[in-house]
C-alpha cells in the first residue's frame, strides 16, 4: 500500500515536470537529478519504471549513506588537496562548463 502511494507520488512529479517541458513553461527537464534521470529514456534503454525506482532508491536507501559518503569525501579531499586539485582538473578537463550528464561522469576516473 504504502509503495503504491509512493509510486503514484513519484509518477505524478515526472508527469508534472513532463507537462511544463512540453508546454514550454521549462526550458528541460533540469540539471538536477531527478532531471537527468528524466532525459536518460531519451539516450538510453531506461524505463519509467526504472526512474521510478532509482528515485524510491536515492530518496530510501541513500539518504544516509549519501550524506556520509560526501562528508567523507570531503574530509578526506582536505586533507589530501594534491587528489582535491587533481579531482579538480579531471573534471574541468572533462566536462569543462557543461552541465553534468551521465556519459561525462562515466569519463572522470580519478572522480569515481
Amino acid at each position: 500500500m504504502l509503495d503504491q502511494q509512493i509510486t503514484r507520488s513519484i509518477r505524478k512529479m515526472i508527469e508534472a515536470r513532463e507537462e511544463r517541458v512540453r508546454n514550454g513553461d521549462a526550458n528541460g527537464y533540469g540539471v538536477d537529478f531527478f532531471g537527468m534521470l528524466l532525459q536518460s529514456p531519451v539516450n538510453s534503454n531506461i524505463s519509467l519504471q526504472d526512474i521510478v525506482d532509482e528515485c524510491k532508491t536515492f530518496y530510501f536507501a541513500g539518504h544516509v549513506s549519501s550524506s556520509a559518503l560526501l562528508t567523507w569525501t570531503v574530509v578526506l579531499l582536505a586533507m589530501h588537496p594534491e587528489w582535491q586539485e587533481r579531482a579538480r582538473k579531471e573534471v574541468i578537463q572533462v566536462l569543462g562548463s557543461d552541465t553534468p550528464s551521465f556519459d561525462g561522469l562515466a569519463q572522470l576516473k580519478i572522480v569515481r
